[in-house]
């Protein structure tokens, strides 16, 4: 329905028939007809056939008056409103930063391939993950992986449980984001390239006074 609308409390109605009757939700107005509009309403106009109008071959316009901000008005603010704010695009910045932290950690295990690769039962696995000397962070459809960062060829990287332990915060991402990210204490290094060359008590002291991250 196209909307005329209008910015005066006044209003003049054009090209009606010239009779004046009203009908349900709506008026007819003759040509010229002046009308009142409302504060916050504004006047619509849409082109209804009638059997005498059709007679005449004119057309007949009705008119309504109704709120303003009718659907035809506010398509621009609905598409704005699908505009992600900060608070959804913080979301998405902490996804991209779970996934790159991935990827710097070499990607991740499954269960089945920790198995294999420490040739220990999942009951086994399960008690290191509880007991903080292995790191599984949530996987697809709910399955744990486990970083392949803490792996060695000989088992798990030394000093892990002691630094993992040593973290102020338990998330599981907070603390891969640790193991993989060069911080000034360590010489640049990461504590996984640190725990892999150097002593761990370094490495601990700066699990202990680390920032928590969210997530």
């Amino acid at each position: 329905m196209p909307t005329t609308p209008v910015s005066e409390t006044r209003a003049r109605a054009t090209g009606a028939q010239p009779r004046a009757r009203r009908t349900q939700g709506s008026h007819i107005l003759n040509v010229g007809s002046v009308v009142t509009i409302p504060a916050g309403l504004e006047l619509a106009v849409r082109e209804k056939p009638a059997s005498r109008a059709r007679a005449a071959r004119l057309p007949l316009l009705e008119y309504e008056v109704r709120r303003k901000g009718s659907p035809a008005a506010s398509r621009k603010t609905a598409t704005d409103a699908y505009a992600v704010g900060p608070r959804g695009r913080a979301l998405l910045r902490g996804q991209q930063i779970k996934d790159d932290d991935l990827r710097r950690a070499g990607g991740a295990y499954t269960l089945d391939q920790v198995r294999e690769l420490l040739r220990i039962t999942r009951q086994a696995i399960e008690k290191r993950v509880r007991e903080q000397s292995l790191l599984a962070v949530p996987g697809p459809s709910g399955e744990r992986r486990y970083p392949v960062t803490q792996f060695t060829a000989d088992g798990v990287l030394p000093g892990l449980k002691a630094v993992l332990t040593a973290l102020p915060g338990e998330s599981a991402w907070f603390r891969l984001n640790f193991l993989v990210t060069p911080l000034a204490q360590l010489d640049g290094r990461t504590p996984v390239e640190a725990l892999t060359t150097g002593p761990v008590d370094a490495v601990v002291e700066t699990a202990r006074t680390v920032g928590v991250q969210g997530g």
